[in-house]
């Protein structure tokens, strides 16, 4: 394969991870992908085949980028607990492909998914956080965390911050950070929560029985 190949098979698929995080795959066609990458119709099936095996190797890309973020990000933040790893433009449009994915129904992304939550629960156990459900908590937080990537930019816009920078991505998680160390239910209250959601289930079963 030559150069000039591998160059377009990289255009290629960097205009798919980024179209079809904006737009699905679904409403992301070749021909759309074509002119964002500035190729043939027929060079992206030619390399990839058809868009569900462009997607896949958009997955796979996507992963083992993240991957690569993270080990750096460890091996740079170290024993240094105030570290906070910087976040340019492309990790963000990676993030947020990989949530959009999910919603998509990836099974790549799903998987992924599924990785963090082990990675997490595996996480609350050691440390004997995470209430009496780890596993569900451990779900929730990386759910909400994968959220907060997914609607970046219309979080930013709300703000008056430039989407996909870090400045933006500072405050969106310091946010975050702050509910999750201040939450606005104390325990009481979600305790109410949960025996209403459980009295209105049960009543749901006996109607249903």
């Amino acid at each position: 394969m030559s150069t000039e190949d591998l160059t377009a098979r990289a255009r290629i698929r960097d205009a798919a991870i980024r179209l079809f995080t904006e737009r699905g795959m679904e409403k992301t066609s070749i021909l759309d992908i074509a002119k964002e990458a500035g190729v043939s119709g027929g060079l992206i099936r030619h390399h990839f085949g058809s868009k569900d095996g462009l997607r896949e190797v958009c997955d796979d890309h996507v992963h083992d980028q993240l991957l690569k973020f993270k080990m750096e990000a460890l091996e740079k933040g170290g024993a240094d607990t105030g570290f906070l790893p910087a976040f340019d433009e492309r990790q963000l449009l990676l993030r947020r492909y990989l949530g959009r994915a999910m919603v998509d129904g990836s099974e790549a992304a799903a998987r992924q998914f599924a990785e963090m939550v082990d990675e997490t629960e595996a996480y609350f156990r050691a440390a004997d956080i995470g209430g009496p459900d780890p596993r569900g908590s451990a779900a929730a937080l990386v759910a909400m965390t994968a959220g907060l990537f997914v609607f970046h930019g219309p979080m930013a816009d709300v703000l008056g911050e430039t989407p996909n920078t870090h400045e933006a991505t500072l405050r969106i998680m310091a946010a975050a950070g702050y509910l999750l160390t201040h939450p606005p239910a104390g325990p009481e209250m979600l305790e109410k929560a949960r025996a209403a959601l459980s009295k209105m289930d049960s009543r749901e079963r006996n109607e249903d029985g």
